[in-house]
């Protein structure tokens, strides 16, 4: 059985580094034999969690629209990605919506107690982000966010990928290791037993 993947592109910006890592990242999961539904944030139309509690009482999100494919991605794959760059210390609005959504799925597993389906392979997460200054302090949020946020889906293991200093459209491609350390992640997570645990991840 294929491993299957979601791979989604975070930024509001067509062709930024972020995209581009997205893109080798699909490649690596693509060479190593993975199923890929790649999905770009920018492109969907995902609103705002609106704290209704609607989730907790019916054990589904009250608001219809393409978050409603990603309930069933995020509960299907094998892996899940999110490749983003970083705003003030945070992800983009566009993403952060898909993150707040997946409340409907932490309800359904922690206040209604209906777990996430086995699936044939381990579920393993990844978050790559990128960001325009030096310091290392940008990325704090987005590792703890990816750690509860898939959590909520089941992934008990999640992997974060971090690359700062990279600023200017298409810098990326001048990095000494990025591009081809995510073409190298994605080969990785495309095998059944996914990856081996990264220093810090």
């Amino acid at each position: 059985m294929a491993v299957r993947a979601l791979v989604i592109a975070g930024s509001p910006r067509a062709g930024g580094n972020s995209d581009i890592l997205a893109e080798r990242l699909v490649a690596g999961l693509q060479d190593g034999a993975a199923v890929v539904e790649f999905v770009k944030a920018r492109e969907l139309s995902v609103s705002n969690c609106r704290a209704c509690y609607y989730c907790s009482r019916a054990g589904r999100c009250i608001t219809r629209d393409d978050m409603e494919r990603l309930y069933e991605l995020l509960l299907s794959c094998h892996r899940v990605c999110l490749v983003t760059p970083i705003f003030f210390c945070l992800i983009p609005s566009i993403a952060q919506a898909i993150v707040e959504r997946t409340q409907a799925l932490w309800v359904r597993r922690y206040h209604r107690g209906e777990d996430p389906p086995e699936l044939e392979h381990p579920r393993q997460g990844l978050v790559v982000a990128v960001g325009g200054t030096r310091g290392q302090n940008i990325f704090a949020g987005v590792r703890c966010m990816a750690r509860y946020w898939l959590d909520s889906a089941g992934f008990r293991e999640v992997h974060v990928l971090t690359y700062n200093n990279v600023d200017e459209k298409g810098a990326v491609r001048n990095h000494p290791t990025a591009l081809e350390e995510v073409y190298r992640t994605g080969l990785e997570l495309a095998r059944p037993e996914g990856l081996a645990p990264m220093a810090g991840g």
